[in-house]
């Protein structure tokens, strides 16, 4: 099968590369993903086959998805063509770290991918193992788990059980943001990418959802993404405050305090927010749960640059908006990251 014989290549060159617990890491990753290989099965077989009622209907749905995926210009090319049962609520879980008094994720380089603000792990025992080690180091930590990632085409990437039973706006959304990794991928540039599939994401799933003529759909969907941005705005408020606080530098006893404060109002915030809802619970468990530097972060990670790159979507319409993202990828980080925070446009202001 070439995609273990990519893997097989992948790990013996690490193997040359790596001390003895990047090593591990590359071992349990290459091993994961080696066994979603060896497991798929393909779509057109599953269907032509006697099967769960309710799977054909997702198998069929995904399909659905995929050809308005491609028919709006996202790279598909044989991406979803398989489904492996994993039996996990989640295929990976990711472990972020941040530094108790910095905001700046850890970053973990590797050869192909770059350097990112996380590591994945297939098994949520070695995630914990390593968030422990992280936390022995000083570091706030945050394990979340993750029920699809893309290998950028390297795989053609499978239908994971992880997620095709979601509604199909879930579906839908989750399917177009990992085909937005396709669309460009800029090495060391975490939040780049991850603010850029978002925006897609979104702006595919609006499409989708008009062309399906499902207006009551659609109109949920929106109410959804108020909601959504009103937290993310609350939760990026309370991210600038502490930047503000961790340069103040004053005494880290009454930082301590004075960042669990701001928690609180963040939360207390939140609270009041929802009760202006009649409906909807964007966000809650994420708000209940243990908050940190880290945590905070993943949110950062996936939203920062949504506003600006959304106004830049709709100024310029997709195709040439994709010409000017192979610009953007041209530029320095720095550059790139001054360029985005600048760029307003009528209506759009950054968060």
């Amino acid at each position: 099968m070439p995609g273990i014989v990519k893997v097989s290549i992948a790990f013996c060159f690490l193997t040359l590369v790596s001390g003895c617990e990047t090593l591990q890491f590359y071992h349990q990753a290459a091993r994961g993903q080696a066994a979603l290989l060896w497991r798929r099965t393909p779509t057109d077989e599953l269907l032509q086959s006697k099967i769960d009622p309710a799977l054909r209907d997702r198998i069929e749905t995904a399909g659905q998805i995929l050809g308005f995926a491609s028919e709006i210009g996202l790279p598909v090319s044989g991406a979803y063509l398989s489904y492996v049962e994993t039996g996990e609520p989640y295929v990976v879980w990711n472990v972020f770290a941040a530094k108790p008094y910095e905001l700046a994720l850890k970053k973990s380089c590797f050869p192909v991918a770059g350097c990112v603000t996380y590591r994945g792990y297939f098994r949520r025992d070695d995630a914990d193992r390593y968030a422990k080690r992280l936390e022995n180091k000083g570091y706030e930590v945050y394990v979340g788990g993750v029920a699809a990632y893309s290998t950028l085409g390297w795989f053609n990437d499978p239908l994971l059980d992880t997620f095709l039973f979601r509604s199909d706006e879930q579906l839908a959304a989750l399917l177009f943001h990992e085909l937005a990794h396709r669309v460009i991928y800029i090495k060391d540039d975490t939040r780049f990418n991850e603010s850029l599939a978002t925006t897609i994401e979104l702006y595919a799933l609006e499409q989708w959802l008009l062309a399906r003529g499902e207006s009551h759909r659609f109109d949920r969907y929106r109410l959804s993404l108020a909601r959504r941005d009103s937290v993310i705005e609350l939760i990026m408020l309370a991210r600038n405050r502490l930047e503000v606080l961790y340069d103040s530098g004053i005494p880290v006893a009454e930082m301590k305090v004075k960042k669990q404060s701001i928690f609180r109002g963040m939360r207390d915030a939140y609270s009041l927010l929802r009760e202006t809802w009649t409906g909807g619970d964007e966000f809650y468990r994420w708000m209940q749960g243990p908050m940190s530097n880290a945590k905070l972060e993943t949110v950062a990670d996936y939203n920062e640059w949504v506003p600006q790159l959304t106004a830049k979507l709709d100024k310029l319409g997709y195709e040439q908006f994709k010409r000017e993202l192979s610009r953007l990828a041209s530029l320095s980080q720095p550059a790139r990251d001054a360029e985005l925070g600048a760029f307003t446009s009528a209506g759009n202001t950054s968060r």
